[in-house]
């Protein structure tokens, strides 16, 4: 990293305490850390570095205070949240026939972890250490990040819990996020897991200790004990209240960063349709991988020529500012299933399940409603036989072996309007070949970035998606799993060829919401967060991420966070 302090020299004094969770328009001191976005990142971030007590630090989040909101709290009601989680439209993808699969981001107080389906696991940890080599920082290696790991989380068994699942406890410290096992099974849990095993000879793990690929059961971001979600607005944030050097402003959306010359000054924001000027000494931009280069851009900061042909003054030529966009594409099928299955169709639709549902969750924080409606999944490799003779599969056999190629995982939660009591299943790359992008559509903030996911977008990624979804249906024909199952509602038994196989798959496949890699550390960046070129900006988010993780990532940004809050501090001690 280039530093020679001891970390001694950063250790925070604790400041006083009363979190200004606000709608003041304006901050009420200087600002030494301007931080833009209040999800995971943003949120670690303020109230690690708020920590120090003489600094002076704000964070601007574009939407609401959902702390009190049930549909945030109650783990299961995480379908129905749509206005804190707005999906931004994506150009038609020609790898899925022309659908355009749009990518939602979180749009509250605690960004993607709020409204989230609350899946926590690490995965792999080659990938840490290739993301250290990638971007010169040490501290994003699997032995360093483990470390951050445990600072920001910890495990806690359910009280109502009546099954077993391996989890790896030496793998949290008692940090503020709260990871715990599902308090109850929809049913479909242990016989997918079951039909996994005898298809594939995985074995259950937990995937939050470095381990790669397995089945994982599904280890949640709840709250053991009164079943409700755990997310950055009530651990990290909560954690800051009273800190008279913190002031958090909500519902403030960040227009406009400005320089002088190459160095970062302040921002222009909205707030109750009003531009609101302010200066600071230090912005650090955590607003996700689709608004953080959209706002960079917006600033003067990415691709030259794209800039330009918008009339947008350049302040600094970053190319890789918008580039390297990857996600965990996703291709479903939905299932019928028996009523053994607790689906979210039958507490949801049927009258009697969701009086008892309800029932159970008032008296002790007990039944469907505590959980997150089935989550089990299994991270795995292809075998050379998944890509045909002639298709490029280097990048897949390049990986290490400990990295999973993809993951099958299934829900409660139907995506196709049914009549009847469902499941999806899906199949989903882990980690693609080819990056799409995110642009401007224009100079005005107000009008939505150009996404070009290019999902499967390369033959060795088509190749092991379209593998895997044939392996899921084999997988779900099994007799360990498929007395569960009444029929196959899409794409259907009559979809047999390769050809219709995979013209089913365009029609419904999805971003995972795990977009990554648009300002990307080693590229975008410098090991020190700063954006390559420029002064007083950083960025840390999953913007960040060189390439994905191997499984979902949540867990991951909290870490990353916590890391890049002592690089920042430890830099700062260094320039004394």
């Amino acid at each position: 990293m280039g530093y020679h302090c001891s970390l001694r020299a950063w250790l925070p004094a604790l400041a006083a305490a009363s979190l200004a969770v606000s709608s003041n328009s304006q901050p009420t001191t200087r600002i030494d850390y301007l931080i833009i976005g209040g999800g995971p990142a943003g949120l670690v971030l303020a109230e690690r570095l708020s920590q120090r007590a003489a600094k002076n630090v704000v964070l601007l989040e574009a939407g609401p205070d959902s702390i009190d909101d049930p549909n945030v709290s109650i783990p299961a009601y995480y379908p129905l949240i749509q206005d804190k989680k707005p999906n931004y439209v994506t150009e038609p993808d020609a790898n899925l026939g022309g659908y355009a699969p749009g990518i939602a981001q979180g749009h509250t107080l605690g960004g993607g972890a709020a409204v989230n389906g609350m899946a926590y696991c690490r995965g792999s940890s080659s990938l840490f250490d290739d993301w250290a080599e990638t971007s010169g920082n040490e501290g994003l290696a699997w032995d360093s990040m483990l470390e951050e790991f445990k600072e920001v989380s910890r495990y806690r068994d359910p009280p109502h819990a009546d099954y077993e699942q391996f989890v790896n406890a030496s793998g949290y410290g008692n940090g503020p996020v709260e990871v715990s096992r599902s308090s109850g099974l929809t049913g479909f849990e242990f016989p997918f897991a079951r039909a996994i095993e005898a298809e594939l000879g995985l074995q259950q793990q937990d995937l939050t200790d470095g381990t790669g690929i397995g089945i994982d059961l599904g280890l949640s971001s709840i709250f053991a004990k009164n079943r409700t979600r755990s997310h950055p607005r009530n651990t990290f944030g909560i954690i800051a209240e009273g800190r008279p050097n913190l002031q958090i402003i909500h519902s403030a959306r960040v227009t406009k960063v400005h320089f002088e010359g190459t160095t970062a000054v302040g921002v222009t924001y909205q707030f109750g349709g009003e531009a609101v000027e302010v200066e600071a000494a230090e912005i650090i931009v955590s607003a996700g991988a689709i608004n953080t280069p959209r706002l960079l851009m917006l600033s003067g900061v990415g691709p030259r020529e794209k800039l330009e042909a918008l009339g947008i003054s350049v302040v600094s030529d970053n190319p890789e500012v918008g580039a390297n966009l990857r996600d965990h594409p996703f291709s479903i099928m939905q299932l019928q299933v028996t009523p053994e299955v607790l689906t979210v169709w039958q507490w949801l639709s049927n009258e009697t399940q969701a009086v008892i549902a309800h029932e159970q969750y008032a008296a002790n924080a007990s039944g469907p409603l505590g959980w997150n409606n089935g989550y089990s999944f299994a991270a795995f490799r292809l075998p050379d036989s998944a890509w045909p003779e002639g298709v490029d599969n280097t990048h897949y056999l390049s990986l290490p072996e400990d990295r999973p190629h993809v993951l099958i995982q299934f829900s409660t939660v139907p995506f196709i309007p049914s009549p009847n009591s469902t499941i999806i299943a899906w199949a989903s790359l882990m980690q693609p070949e080819a990056a799409g992008s995110v642009s401007l559509r224009s100079a005005d903030y107000r009008d939505g970035p150009l996404i070009h996911t290019n999902f499967y977008g390369s033959e060795g990624d088509k190749a092991a998606a379209l593998w895997t979804y044939k392996k899921l249906r084999e997988i779900l024909r099994r007799p360990e799993v498929s007395h569960l199952i009444v029929a196959e509602r899409y794409p259907g038994p009559d979809v047999i060829s390769d050809e219709a196989i995979w013209a089913a798959m365009g029609q419904q496949t999805y971003s995972f919401r795990h977009a990554v890699g648009t300002a990307a550390i080693g590229k975008a960046l410098d090991s020190n967060w700063r954006v390559k070129g420029l002064k007083g900006i950083r960025v840390v988010d999953s913007s960040a991420f060189p390439f994905p993780t191997t499984c979902h990532p949540q867990a991951v940004v909290y870490a990353l966070a916590s890391r890049a809050a002592k690089d920042i501090l430890l830099g700062d001690s260094c320039k004394k």
